[in-house]
């Protein structure tokens, strides 16, 4: 017996080797992943940096129209082990480039056409061009088509939307089962955006409802929960050179609730007053924001250049806004689009230099229920807009300064 003991301990203590030794093993193994995972420029060029795209075989980086892209140093960030083996010291970009990576098992390789494209963001939005963002999920993102400097025409990701985060809750939706998806009920073209509010329920981690959102900006997870600090993960904003004047869109808005309270079940807990109206019924949210995001650095604990949920409507860096407030954001009548021309209003000058070297960013933002991001708001209201259009200050051609008339201020 004492024999039997022995040997079923010998056998553990083997097998326990075995597996620690295999998993040694397999940790050990070279990684065969071959990807760009990001792209970044050193020092204050950086701060040139209006947006990125990285696809499959793909880096697009949008610059600043003033901004050299005949002599840069990209700094990338490679899969684990990777290495560049052609292209790695290119640093004339008035043409696209070839960078070629080779996993740390040497096994495998991608070329990466790669494009440093000086441009300004566009100040028309049609709502035209939505692609699926994920191989294993149904939902859509909006994109613009620009002309890269090369002459070639670019998908410009600026738009952004809260699917991403809906998506850890409800992976299996259907594209207009998100909160934000195209629609062919448009007011012209191919399609329009559609937001709607929806349940999430205890899967939400403590985020009960989604708003339907779109915005100029990026929705990111990056160093942190998506779906327990949602309001970080919204990050508004583009640089931006003009002055705007105008905020004009035709958009239609259905209301099937009022404003609702929930806990994090997603159970309702009851109605919640507009603290300045003391209406309870739901509205959408229509407004652009511009700011200084010089100043929004400078005041953020983090350093961070952009807007987020906490503040887009509350930052000491905004200078200017368009806002929609009359009764059509609480519901329009009938299937027909309503126009919209709203009027920026401005509580400081804006810089005609700082405006000119993207000291400050617009952000655009269109929502479903105006307190979305605080999980107020009523199921089932939806929110179609279409073609949106920025009408800004004309810019004298000598000076490059903004005109500030009718723009009250």
């Amino acid at each position: 017996m004492k024999l039997l003991k022995n040997e079923l301990m010998r056998l553990a203590a083997f097998m326990f080797m075995t597996i620690a030794l295999v998993g040694c093993i397999k940790d050990e193994l070279p990684n065969a992943e071959a990807d760009i995972l990001d792209v970044v420029l050193s020092g204050d060029a950086n701060n040139s940096v209006l947006t990125k795209k990285i696809d499959l075989n793909s880096v697009t980086v949008f610059v600043e129209p003033t901004f050299n892209v005949s002599n840069i140093t990209p700094i990338y960030t490679l899969s684990e082990g990777a290495r560049i083996v052609e292209g790695g010291d290119i640093t004339d970009f008035t043409t696209p480039q070839n960078v070629k990576v080779v996993s740390e098992d040497g096994k495998w390789s991608k070329i990466y056409r790669v494009i440093f494209a000086a441009m300004e963001l566009p100040i028309q939005y049609n709502f035209d061009y939505w692609e699926k963002k994920s191989s294993t999920r149904n939902y859509e993102e909006c994109f613009e088509r620009v002309d890269n400097g090369y002459g070639e025409i670019t998908n410009l990701y600026m738009w952004a939307s809260g699917n991403a985060g809906y998506a850890i809750a409800n992976s299996k939706a259907p594209a207009n089962g998100y909160p934000t998806f195209k629609t062919g009920d448009c007011q012209e073209g191919l399609y329009a955006a559609c937001m709607q509010t929806l349940w999430v329920g205890p899967a939400g981690q403590g985020s009960p409802i989604a708003a339907g959102s779109l915005f100029i900006g990026e929705f990111s997870g990056k160093g942190i929960n998506i779906m327990r600090e949602p309001m970080k993960a919204t990050r508004f904003g583009l640089p931006f050179n003009k002055k705007p004047k105008t905020l004009k869109f035709f958009f239609k808005y259905k209301t099937a609730e009022p404003m609702y309270t929930y806990d994090s079940d997603g159970k309702k807990t009851g109605l919640y007053a507009d603290p300045i109206t003391g209406d309870t019924r739901d509205y959408c949210a229509a407004y652009a924001i511009l700011f200084d995001n010089v100043k929004a650095a400078q005041i953020d604990p983090e350093g961070r250049n952009y807007l987020d949920g906490s503040n887009i409507l509350s930052s000491a860096a905004e200078v200017g806004r368009a806002i929609l407030t009359d009764d059509d954001k609480y519901g329009t009548d009938g299937d027909t689009y309503v126009y919209k021309e709203i009027p920026f209003t401005y509580t400081e000058e804006v810089d005609p230099v700082r405006l000119a070297k993207y000291e400050y960013s617009l952000a655009i933002v269109f929502s479903s229920s105006y307190y979305g991001a605080s999980f107020i708001g009523g199921l089932g209201n939806i929110m179609w807009v279409d073609n949106v259009t920025l009408e800004c200050c004309p810019t004298d051609p000598d000076t490059g300064d903004s005109s500030s008339e009718d723009s009250n201020m």
